[in-house]
């Protein structure tokens, strides 16, 4: 990712945009189908399909990506009261998926995976491999 600045800080919704612009395709189709226009109705019909496709991706994106947040808000919490403060400095070296990763370790368990997982660079997915007791998260959409 980029440095973010103020000059270029703003959200750019692009699938927002796209999800528009098969609207306006569906709009199109919709008004064409009205004039007995014989390519009307499977134009609205397309328009609508890709319009809700794209609706279903940006309301799974944007969930998942909230809950990501979420989730790093509740590890760094569960670090301060879980590592040493030498753990904790080095705890942001970790990655955001290294650290939604880590939530299903233990209490009991989870420094030392903080340890391995910075001194190995484990992907997310072997460091859930690598936990013993495991932690569900069943809140998670």
């Amino acid at each position: 990712m980029s440095t973010q600045t103020y000059a270029n800080h703003a959200h750019q919704p692009v699938a927002t945009l796209v999800g528009t612009a098969f609207w306006a395709v569906t709009l199109v189709g919709v008004v064409a189908s009205a004039r007995d226009i014989s390519w009307g109705p499977t134009l609205a019909w397309a328009g609508l399909l890709l319009c809700l496709f794209t609706l279903l991706l940006i309301g799974r994106t944007y969930t998942t990506a909230l809950q990501d947040r979420i989730i790093l808000l509740e590890e760094r919490f569960r670090a301060t009261s879980l590592l040493t403060p030498g753990q904790i400095a080095r705890w942001h070296e970790l990655s955001p998926k290294q650290v939604v990763a880590l939530r299903f370790a233990s209490d009991a368990e989870w420094p030392a995976l903080v340890d391995r997982a910075l001194a190995e660079r484990l992907t997310p997915k072997a460091i859930k491999q690598a936990v013993r007791d495991w932690r569900p998260d069943l809140r998670r959409t």
